[in-house]
Parts: C-alpha cells; structure tokens; sequence
C-alpha cells in the first residue's frame, strides 16, 4: 500500500488540522476547518478514524484534504487518484480543477490514467524524460 505521510497516532481530523497548525492557526478554526475540508472530501464520517482504520483511498482522500486545507497557491500532485475508485477519484479531480480555475490558484498533476485528462487546461505528455507533446484546451502542439 503507497504511503500517505498521515501520522499513525493522528485521528483523520487531527493529521489534516496539522497543516493548519503549523501556520498557527488558532485551533477553534483550524478544527472546523479540517472538518469541513474532510467532508469536502467524502470523510465526514471518518474524522476520528485512525490511518489504521482506514482503506487506503480513505488515507488518499484525508491526505488531500491535509493538502487543500490550508488553501494554498499552488498544489502538486503525483497520480492524486491512485488508489480511489472512479467515483471517488472524480470528486476528487472535480475539488483539484475547482481550485484551479475558481479560485486562480495552480495545480499540477502527474499521472498515467487518461481519464483525468478532461480536467486539464494544458496537458504535457513525457516518454524518458523528453517532452513529446503538449496539448492545450485540446489543441495538439508537436
């Protein structure tokens, strides 16, 4: 199972509360922050699970909302749906592009699966270290 960097003696909500808290967020705030970034995510009924309580999409999504949470300016995501099933992996992806293009905030995405390919406004194919192909708003570029 990939590794999520979530805190084994952490509930759900504290390991994305964390994020908060090292930007001294006061913790009222930051506590109904994580939660609200948790159901975001499909985990509002998982707050007080521990990582090894939970499946390994379940971890996924608690690490995303750790992610978001803080708002931040630009996010980096490597293969972000990985271990969700297609459901879940489109909220996912339908939270990443709401970031990008609402809020005018960067979000770079590396993955294998086609199926997130939609949701990009540039697209930049690689094969062994060389960029082979850009598309951008469906328009290929060689």
């Amino acid at each position: 199972m990939p590794s999520f960097h979530l805190f084994p003696t952490l509930s759900a909500a504290d390991n994305v509360r964390l994020a908060l808290d090292v930007r001294g967020e006061p913790a009222r705030s930051a506590k109904a922050r994580s939660r609200e970034a948790l159901a975001k995510v499909g985990l509002s009924h998982k707050t007080s699970a521990f990582p090894r309580e939970l499946s390994g999409g379940e971890q996924q999504r608690v690490a995303i909302a750790r992610a978001i949470v803080g708002n931040p300016s630009i996010i980096l995501a490597d293969e972000p749906t990985a271990a969700l099933d297609g459901e879940n992996g489109q909220v996912i992806m339908k939270i990443l592009a709401e970031i990008a293009k609402e809020r005018g905030h960067a979000v770079l995405i590396v993955t294998h699966d086609p199926r997130l390919l939609p949701f990009a406004d540039r697209v930049v194919h690689i094969e062994d270290g060389r960029i082979v192909r850009e598309e951008h708003g469906g328009a290929k570029l060689q």
